[in-house]
């Protein structure tokens, strides 16, 4: 298992849901989180992959690691995946519902390519694949639970692939102060989401359940986060989030069941 360490900073960090367990097990926390939702759970993921063993994490593969923020293995779910190894995998397994993936720091490959720091790809339903030669730490949201057993139901199928580190390029063409691209999902998947760029004193109401802040300074349920800050419900149930403006362009990625 890989140790890395950096920042210097000790980020936002309240209580995970484990796989194993029904109930909230803190991690680690500061004074910041008084001030968040009941309902809601900030990560820093920055903070995460320099500091993975400050977080309750279970055995999910061989040299794979899972973080639950939301739901349960066998539901759909909001996770967090860490590769412990250079050429970790996952074996082959169906998705009969959507998939998202957001690369927080790493590689992940499967026949379909092979997603580098900053990409976001999204599954349809009906697809399946093979994990291999990953490392690193991935957000993930699963509007069913992977399927280890019905393979032979994948199909053909084509993700949906999104550049982060160009997220800006979306909004080029922009006309008013809050701009929306709806991903193009399927909407027999279960999963809905969007990105949003904010300007001056624009505001937007989002009800999902997870936001993060990809771009700039946001202002999300009163509280200023800054880049790679994940404001995540802490149940499948989605939740309002009221995002603003607060300096500079704010670009946020929006996931909802």
């Amino acid at each position: 298992m890989r140790a890395r360490f950096g920042y210097a900073y000790v980020a936002v960090v309240v209580a995970v849901l484990t796989g194993c367990a029904a109930a909230d097990r803190p991690a680690r926390s500061s004074p910041e989180d008084a001030a968040e939702p009941a309902l809601k759970t900030v990560i820093d993921l920055r903070d995460l992959t320099q500091m993975p063993d400050a977080y309750a994490w279970f055995d999910f593969r061989p040299n794979v690691k899972k973080l639950i923020l939301a739901g349960a293995p066998e539901t759909q779910h909001i996770a967090i995946l860490w590769y412990t190894a250079q050429d970790g995998g996952v074996g082959l397994h169906y998705h009969a519902n959507t998939e998202s993936v957001y690369v927080i720091d790493g590689t992940q490959t499967d026949a379909k390519g092979v997603y580098p720091t900053g990409s976001m790809y999204f599954n349809p339903p009906g697809s399946g694949h093979k994990i291999t030669n990953s490392h690193g730490f991935f957000l993930l949201a699963y509007a069913s639970p992977p399927d280890f057993a019905k393979t032979a139901l994948i199909g053909e199928y084509t993700p949906v692939r999104i550049d982060m580190s160009a997220a800006d390029k979306m909004f080029e063409n922009k006309a008013a102060a809050v701009s929306v691209h709806s991903v193009p999902l399927d909407p027999k998947g279960g999963m809905k989401a969007q990105m949003t760029e904010l300007e001056a004193a624009a505001e937007l109401t989002f009800v999902g359940n997870y936001v993060l802040v990809v771009r700039g300074s946001c202002v999300i349920d009163g509280i200023t986060h800054g880049p790679s800050k994940l404001v995540v419900a802490k149940t499948v149930e989605p939740q309002t989030f009221q995002i603003s403006h607060a300096a500079g362009s704010c670009i946020t990625l929006g996931v909802s069941f």
